[in-house]
């Protein structure tokens, strides 16, 4: 019987080493380099105005490629594709108030700077 335990745990170990080999990279910043095949996992991120932090993102490397050259990031809830802060997607604005008065009711108008 002792026979049949080590022989069945040789074969789970075996089994085991394949999942080990393959584990995700993992890259604050994935940006698609490497195998386009390969997993490439975004540690949890900060929900803004919250407390908490999102999920680990987890894509493979040709969809982060993809996201990229779009200009495009996941959200830190990881649902959502947003623009990518670094990009500058986002054009800086020029705002001012018109209109209102005394009581406030005025208007917002913002233009690209």
């Amino acid at each position: 019987m002792g026979r049949m335990a080590v022989i069945f745990a040789a074969l789970v170990g075996l089994a085991v080493l394949p999942a080990l080999a393959q584990q995700p990279a993992s890259s604050s910043h994935p940006d698609g380099t490497g195998d386009p095949d390969a997993t490439t996992c975004r540690p949890p991120q900060a929900i803004p105005n919250s407390r908490l932090h999102g999920p680990p993102v987890c894509k493979l490397n040709s969809q982060w490629a993809l996201l990229r050259k779009n200009g495009e990031d996941i959200s830190a809830d990881g649902r959502d594709v947003i623009p990518e802060a670094k990009t500058g997607a986002m054009t800086p604005m020029n705002c001012s108030m018109t209109g209102g008065g005394a009581t406030g009711g005025g208007q917002m108008n913002c233009r690209p700077q």
